[in-house]
């Protein structure tokens, strides 16, 4: 019997030590480049499991060994930086703030083509979505995977937007197009005026998308709004078909484990280089910036740390739990973001769970904290 206790205690052990080891390889995460080591970039995808079983193991052991539970309790300490931003502690309020002339609503959502792929006839998704966004009453949608088209008796997105939404003044990128006719990019709107917006390119190749800006004036300021679509693992049919092989345990000869994790790798990689050229260009700002965008990586990523440097998430401001915003793969999955200078006051955040794309969008509502022209210092 003695045996069998020191047999289960030593097992629990070992499981417990390993849990810790990952655990704290996923929090180092955020300072290691998967451009120079991207096995560790995999442990962020698992960090919120990892955070479970330690939880779990600490309240195992406080009832019934509670010295072993100090080293769950080192970790969690030790891994602090990437549990806070993991997890909001916020109850959020559910519905739109008051009007308020010195605030600003802004949403960040992927469209996904407004469901240009998902059916036969996209028209009802696309006119779902409009009413869905129109109802939020914005003054400033940034959409990433954003689809347009000037052939007759197609969608020209870009207008019908300005026009329904109220939101006269645009800048977009059209990274992708066929014939010059039908474009693919990301988009900026705005009720108030565009006086200066650019775009610049985060990675080369023919697929690769821009990073796009716009200078805003509301006021007597001028808030600088940046949105981006990070490098994806660009998933196809035949790369789904894997994935359930996979978890069914039918992948026999890990030909499918191989092309999932290649295309996973090189995903990592390009989106750290694209951190680093947007992270150069946040901190270049003149004026405080609204950052908003489809990251394709958790908050426990390189990625994410890289972007976000000393801005504020939205969602932890305001937020509540972990704030899932995509709905495929898995249900951990928070990509999508909304970051603020300092310069603002974060007043709300919410998220609409809502099946006409593969991504919620998220809206939060700030004000810019004093007034004038503000204008920052840049460091050269």
């Amino acid at each position: 019997m003695r045996f069998l206790r020191l047999f289960t205690k030593g097992f629990f052990l070992t499981i417990n030590f390993a849990v810790v080891l990952l655990f704290l390889g996923a929090c180092l995460a955020p300072y290691i480049s998967p451009a120079w080591f991207w096995p560790i970039s995999f442990l962020t995808l698992a960090f919120p499991f990892l955070l479970a079983l330690l939880v779990i193991f600490l309240l195992g052991w406080l009832f019934f060994n509670y010295r072993y539970a100090l080293l769950s309790l080192i970790a969690l300490l030790l891994g602090w930086k990437s549990i806070s931003a993991f997890v909001a502690f916020h109850m959020p309020s559910g519905n739109k703030p008051a009007a308020d002339s010195s605030s600003l609503t802004v949403m960040s959502y992927n469209v996904s083509q407004f469901g240009l792929y998902r059916e036969k006839d996209s028209k009802y998704n696309r006119q779902a979505m409009f009413a869905m966004i129109k109802k939020q009453e914005l003054d400033i949608a940034c959409f990433q995977d954003f689809y347009t088209s000037e052939r007759k008796n197609d969608f020209n997105n870009r207008e019908d937007i300005s026009r329904e939404m109220a939101l006269p003044y645009r800048y977009f990128s059209s990274d992708f197009n066929r014939n010059g006719m039908q474009h693919w990019g990301s988009i900026i709107y705005s009720r108030f005026p565009i006086i200066a917006s650019d775009k610049v390119k985060m990675s080369m190749g023919p697929r690769s998308e821009s990073l796009i800006y716009a200078d805003i004036v509301k006021g007597a300021d001028t808030i600088r709004v940046i949105n981006m679509h990070l490098e994806s693992y660009r998933f196809n049919e035949r790369d789904y078909s894997d994935i359930r092989k996979i978890k069914n345990q039918e992948d026999t000869g890990l030909k499918a484990t191989k092309n999932i994790i290649q295309k996973m790798r090189e995903a990592y990689i390009r989106r750290s280089q694209q951190a680093d050229i947007v992270g150069g260009f946040i901190r270049q700002s003149p004026y405080p910036v609204i950052v908003c965008g489809d990251f394709n990586d958790t908050p426990a990523s390189y990625t994410y740390f890289t972007i976000k440097g000393d801005l504020q998430d939205a969602f932890l401001q305001k937020g509540l739990g972990i704030g899932r915003t995509f709905t495929g793969l898995a249900p951990t999955l928070r990509i999508d973001y909304v970051f603020v200078s300092n310069y603002f006051k974060v007043n709300s955040f919410r998220k609409i769970t809502s099946d006409l794309s593969d991504h919620y969008p998220v809206i939060a509502n700030m004000s810019l904290i004093g007034s004038g022209k503000t204008e920052v210092q840049v460091n050269k």
